[in-house]
């Protein structure tokens, strides 16, 4: 946690209550603006009705997701399930759990301060919950095409390398390895010209199943290095990545031969995403 990080988690509850009732107040302003503006022709009622709608959303989705942090970043979670597949399907969850069980339907709510008629219903329910499971991020986007600014801009998430980098990992099927096993990842000192003069890696293209697809997208690989996101490695030097292990010899009694594999030997791409998969 940085120096700012914990100087803002240890101001007082009164100090950060306060400025989020003055960030809702501006925003129920600006929301009412946009909502005149947008339909003039609606009653001063329904424009004032839509407005504290559109603020009571944003504030239930961003307390929700807030309460839920202390579970995403829980390490026995992080440990077995993928943070982003999985974290997509709890906040759905609980969003559906907030509409009904508070009868929170916040989409049927809006529609009907836009004049809309109809009751309340499963396909209703369900858009509310997926728009409360989107976070604070999706609430800002709904600011955003209304034309306001929130107090603050969630911050972008970096999906890709830099252009001078490459993301690596390595993941490892165990068979006849026992214990541990090492990853190896080098820069080579003195490449030979055909090191150097060989076209960089760019990706790998992997055949699997969909029982595997799926249990790669929902749960975390427990003998993957590292465990989530890449190692990041240049891409002007030439690396080898390897691994070392113990192998169970077949019929000799349990005993065990030191191996190491090249996996890699070379330049990588700029921006690539490399995943090894070696069985041992």
């Amino acid at each position: 946690m940085t120096r700012e990080m914990a100087t803002g988690w240890r101001r007082p509850a009164a100090v950060r209550l306060g400025g989020f009732v003055a960030a809702a107040a501006v925003l129920a302003g600006a929301a009412a603006q946009a909502a005149e503006a947008a339909a003039p022709a609606t009653p001063p009622a329904e424009v004032a009705r839509l407005a504290s709608e559109l603020v009571g959303l944003f504030v239930v989705a961003t307390v929700m997701e807030s309460a839920l942090t202390t579970l995403f970043n829980w390490r026995l979670y992080l440990e077995f399930f993928n943070g982003r597949a999985v974290k997509t399907l709890v906040m759905f969850g609980f969003g559906w759990a907030v509409v009904t069980t508070f009868d929170y339907d916040v989409f049927h709510r809006i529609l009907v301060s836009l004049g809309a008629s109809g009751e309340t219903g499963p396909l209703s329910r369900s858009l509310s919950a997926l728009v409360l499971s989107g976070g604070s991020v999706t609430v800002y986007q709904l600011f955003k095409m209304l034309g306001l600014r929130p107090p603050a801009e969630p911050a972008a998430a970096v999906a890709n390398p830099p252009a001078d980098k490459a993301w690596i990992s390595v993941r490892v099927v165990r068979s006849r390895a026992v214990g541990d096993v090492a990853i190896l990842v080098e820069a080579v000192k003195d490449p030979t010209p055909e090191m150097l003069a060989a076209v960089p890696l760019a990706g790998i293209v992997r055949d699997r199943s969909l029982g595997q697809r799926l249990r790669a997208v929902f749960l975390a690989e427990p003998l993957r290095w590292p465990p989530s996101g890449g190692h990041a490695v240049p891409i002007d030097t030439v690396h080898r990545v390897a691994v070392r292990a113990s192998l169970r010899n077949e019929g000799d009694g349990g005993a065990t031969t030191t191996v190491e594999r090249t996996l890699h030997l070379g330049r990588f791409a700029g921006g690539a995403v490399l995943d090894f998969v070696e069985t041992l």
